[in-house]
């Protein structure tokens, strides 16, 4: 049912083509699990790739906020200096 949600099309390969075949030859158990597999299994592998993904992106963006706490820090520090010597330069007129 998963696998037919996602794409119409096995929906209709499912009940057009896959039951008169299983009632003709007299399988009503295996084709139908032949095909849930098989319709399933892309499904269940892009599943992984992006849980594995995800654990990626999660690992990165736990770096990028330990090195965001000292850019900040960094950052405001110069802005600080930058403010302080562009004041006693331009408003003052002490530098």
């Amino acid at each position: 049912m998963f696998a037919m949600s996602f794409c119409p099309a096995s929906a209709g390969l499912y009940f057009g083509s896959l039951i008169p075949l299983s009632v003709k030859y007299e399988s009503r158990v295996l084709f139908p699990l032949l095909f849930g597999v098989g319709t399933a299994l892309p499904v269940f592998v892009f599943a992984i790739l992006i849980a594995l993904g995800t654990r990626a992106v999660g690992r990165a963006f736990e770096k990028i906020t330990q090195f965001e706490r000292w850019a900040r820090r960094v950052t405001g520090a110069i802005f600080l200096v930058v403010g302080v010597y562009l004041s006693l330069a331009f408003i003052f007129r002490v530098l």
